[in-house]
């Protein structure tokens, strides 16, 4: 199942978020095998919270972007090994499962090394070939490698120790366990002088090999603390396999890098690119979620995307431009995007979105919850400034209509708690006034950005105005504007004032009634995009000819 966002434009409103969400549901209704999730890439603002509140929802989930990150491309069902399994298990994922990597975990699941074909290589194949290996050991581990079973079981559950099989004469035996600096684990069969010997001087656990039963073994172990186990494989296969009873803690690799899910797979490649193995471990507070390969970087498949209320590539999500564009449903003007392959386009120039979306139910014969045609009203209402914008059609308005009896408002009343539950002028913090919905556009070689603001008076302009000029400045800069512009909408007077950056040349052909320094009057304006930004184009456009 692919996850499929459903996600509005940069400084989403209420037609963004609340088509997004809409959508969303309508295609996991329509299409079971993928998952469509709604997001957003920029804050929820007061009108909008308004809406989810009231319709008793959570706002989609806020993406800074769509950059490909670990968490996209990591393998989650990772097999695992315990710290304390022996490396036998390891070699069988090896072998039978072709599992390069085999993370290694605690009992509380934390993550704490790798073994990989590497490590067991090392480990097989030490560099002081005539040196005596020495062995972590757990004696539990035997009966998991080794066919056989406890005769006795010892006190100290692990240890350190070499191996000695003992298929020499006794006095032999007792000098090679002289030389060496610690007692090993002793391999033997059937001999009584040489286990009672191990058995005094504290041997700490003690092989039989060719013990046909427990009549067979007449030796007395009751004064002996180690462990011993009787082996149903000869001396030679016994000694082989003992060394896989190893735990994997032994041979683990610790120093090997993790990266964090969250973490952008431009910087994960780097670190793939640094190191032997052919993939890391993806670890989230101390825990293992997953591993990614140089394989899952390879055959990443790109995010998938629908987008709605935008079609242009500067207002869509960081990133999007490496995503996959499967659909669009937007009310605005065609612009920049470019689709990998053909996608499902659903445009029309209605005053809403979220009409659109609501057309859609309607199309496919999907009902409408309360809550559900609140949120769809509520876009609705906000972009046709309660049907007052110029952009609204009679297909706003009968989505209207119909959205509010199925939501049980008055479209009037509700739309100005609608309109009431957004901050004035002086409430709002400068630059997030700015940016709320910001929109940029490249024609006849300008760079410009318009934002909006609905408010329900203007009173307050003087006071705040310098604030507001001093953040869209910064806003233009930001983003290598040549002009920026915010639209204060007043929707009881349905008029507008605008403030800009001072493009000069261009402000001088716009047709609006200047109100002073870098601002301007303009009546019966409600639309940004009917009204204010065809004036803009028209004025480039004249600029250009000259």
């Amino acid at each position: 199942m692919s996850e499929i966002y459903v996600i509005g434009h940069k400084n989403p409103d209420t037609d963004s978020l609340c088509s997004a969400y809409a959508y969303a549901a309508l295609k996991n209704r329509l299409d079971s095998a993928n998952d469509y999730q709604a997001k957003r890439c920029g804050n929820v603002g007061k009108q909008s919270r308004f809406v989810f509140d009231r319709a008793g929802l959570t706002p989609p989930e806020f993406i800074a972007d769509v950059f490909p990150r670990v968490r996209d491309i990591m393998a989650k069902d990772v097999v695992t090994v315990h710290e304390d399994t022996p490396i036998w298990q390891v070699m069988k994922n090896i072998d039978e499962r072709k599992i390069r990597m085999t993370p290694v975990v605690d009992d509380s699941g934390r993550y704490r090394g790798v073994v990989s074909i590497l490590e067991m290589a090392n480990f097989f194949m030490t560099k002081e070939v005539a040196q005596k290996p020495d062995y972590l050991l757990r004696p539990a581990n035997f009966p998991q490698v080794v066919q056989g079973h406890f005769h006795q079981e010892g006190d100290t559950a692990e240890f350190r120790a070499k191996f000695l099989v003992a298929a020499m004469p006794f006095e032999r035996v007792v000098k090679h366990i002289e030389l060496l600096s610690d007692k090993p684990v002793m391999i033997v069969g059937k001999r009584r002088d040489i286990i009672e010997h191990a058995i005094k001087i504290g041997i700490p656990a003690i092989i039989l090999t060719g013990i046909e039963g427990e009549d067979d073994l007449d030796i007395d172990f009751s004064a002996y603390r180690g462990w011993v186990y009787v082996s149903a494989r000869d001396t030679a296969e016994t000694l082989r396999l003992l060394a896989l009873s190893v735990p994997a803690k032994a041979v683990m690799n610790t120093s090997i890098p993790t990266v964090n899910p969250d973490q952008y797979m431009e910087e994960t490649r780097d670190v793939l690119l640094k190191v032997d193995h052919k993939g890391v471990p993806v670890v989230r507070d101390g825990h293992l979620v997953g591993l990614v390969t140089r394989s899952n970087i390879i055959e990443r498949a790109p995010r998938k995307l629908i987008l709605v209320d935008h079609n242009e590539m500067t207002q869509a999500v960081d990133g999007a431009e490496n995503s996959e564009i499967c659909e669009i449903v937007d009310h605005h003007r065609l612009g920049t995007i470019r689709t990998k392959n053909p996608v499902t386009f659903y445009a029309k120039p209605v005053g809403s979105t979220c009409t659109l979306v609501y057309q859609l139910y309607r199309q496919h014969g999907v009902a409408l919850d309360q809550a559900m045609a609140l949120l769809l009203l509520s876009g609705v209402l906000a972009d046709t400034v309660i049907m007052k914008s110029p952009t609204t059609t009679t297909e706003d308005v009968a989505a209207i209509q119909e959205l509010s009896v199925l939501a049980g408002v008055d479209a009037q009343v509700y739309g100005r708690e609608l309109f009431a539950a957004t901050d004035g002028l002086k409430q709002r913090e400068p630059r997030q006034a700015v940016t709320a919905d910001f929109k940029m556009f490249t024609e006849f070689g300008v760079k410009f950005g318009a934002g909006q603001i609905e408010v329900v008076t203007v009173v307050d302009l003087p006071e705040v105005a310098p604030a507001l000029f001093e953040a869209l400045e910064a806003e233009r800069l930001a983003n290598g504007l040549d002009w920026a512009m915010l639209l204060i909408t007043d929707i009881i007077s349905e008029e507008s004032v605008l403030l800009t950056t001072g493009y000069t040349a261009a402000e001088k052909l716009l047709r609006y009634p200047s109100r002073g320094d870098r601002q301007f009057s303009l009546p019966g304006v409600l639309s940004r995009k009917k009204q204010l930004l065809p004036e803009i184009l028209r004025t480039l456009e004249e600029l250009n000819g000259r």
